[in-house]
């Protein structure tokens, strides 16, 4: 039986890949619907992801035995929780015109790949006949599904996103719903409940895919009719200071400059150790030079001396300049 699971998660495979080569309508980029089943089962899953990882840390810790890959997959399965959160929420309520959120959506993905590779870590230390491989088959078709998905959210430009869904998103359908059912109904574990988390998340993770398949199946659109349409970003506009002439100046106006309260400080430390101090000396020293001046020029000048210093031909020189007067006005006549 095991066999024939194995053929057939390898024939339904081959199909999707058959059908992917011959379809040539199918458009690059895919804007999500409102889905109710799969925003139900996300967040079921973010639940008992968060309990599962929660187990693990607690696990690793009481133990003392730290392993690298395990704490990492636990670290994932707690952020897991959280994506799977948001997009449960994102396909109940979202619209049309919602915006995704960018390449948090490849955690899962992460997190199947990290499991995937624990799984295969065990296969080395026990027997081939006793390892189970079909595990390592559903997370490795998950890892490649939740990636192409993550991408097909994140609207990144690339040519077979949407149809990689397809690819590998039937396989692992057809692996990890059978495979969650049958270990929860033939080797569920009694003792330890938090043991059966795997086959549950197996079955939810099935189920969540299958959802997302059908909405793209029912809304996927032809190349015509889908164009991306990036958005322009916005100018940067920088009111603080603008380049003039390789100088920067300030757009306020001068009556806003004598308002601020930094200028008036920086001017008042500026004046109070060099220029008010420098000025009031130099005033000093003019003044006292005036007054210098006053006391030793001015007052020698304007003082009159007792003696008088005029020629003492001066009253006959007067004669003459009388004469002078005369002879000049008479000519005038």
């Amino acid at each position: 039986m095991e066999y024939c699971y194995l053929g057939a998660c390898v024939l339904i495979f081959l199909f999707a890949v058959l059908f992917v080569l011959l379809d040539k309508k199918i458009a690059k980029y895919y804007l999500p619907q409102k889905n109710f089943p799969a925003g139900i089962v996300g967040i079921l899953l973010s639940l008992l992801l968060a309990a599962d990882g929660g187990f693990t840390v607690f696990q690793i810790f009481s133990s003392g035995r730290i392993s690298l890959l395990e704490t990492l997959g636990a670290v994932l399965s707690l952020l897991s929780a959280v994506v799977f959160i948001i997009l449960g929420l994102n396909h109940s309520f979202r619209y049309k015109e919602g915006k995704n959120f960018s390449l948090i959506n490849a955690i899962p993905a992460i997190l199947c790949g990290v499991r995937m590779v624990l799984s295969f870590v065990q296969f080395t230390t026990i027997s081939i006949r006793l390892a189970d491989v079909s595990s390592l088959i559903c997370y490795m078709f998950a890892t490649l599904f939740f990636f192409n998905y993550a991408v097909v959210l994140a609207l990144i430009k690339s040519k077979n996103a949407l149809k990689s869904c397809f690819v590998y998103g039937f396989p692992a359908v057809a692996a990890m719903i059978p495979y969650g059912v049958y270990h929860l109904v033939f080797r569920f574990d009694t003792e330890q409940v938090l043991n059966n988390a795997q086959p549950l998340e197996m079955l939810l993770l099935g189920l969540y895919i299958l959802f997302i398949l059908i909405e793209m199946t029912r809304h996927v659109r032809d190349k015509d009719s889908v164009t991306l349409v990036k958005e322009e970003e916005a100018p940067v506009v920088n009111i603080a200071e603008e380049k003039v002439e390789g100088f920067i100046a300030s757009n306020t106006s001068e009556d806003e400059n004598d308002s601020i309260e930094e200028t008036s400080q920086l001017e008042n430390r500026d004046t109070e150790d060099y220029l008010y101090l420098d000025t009031q000396e130099r005033n000093d020293v003019e003044n006292e030079e005036t007054k210098n001046d006053v006391e030793n020029y001015l007052t020698e000048v304007q003082e009159v001396p007792e003696e008088d210093d005029r020629p003492k031909d001066y009253e006959s020189r007067l004669d003459d300049i009388d004469k002078l007067i005369l002879d000049i006005s008479s000519k005038g006549d």
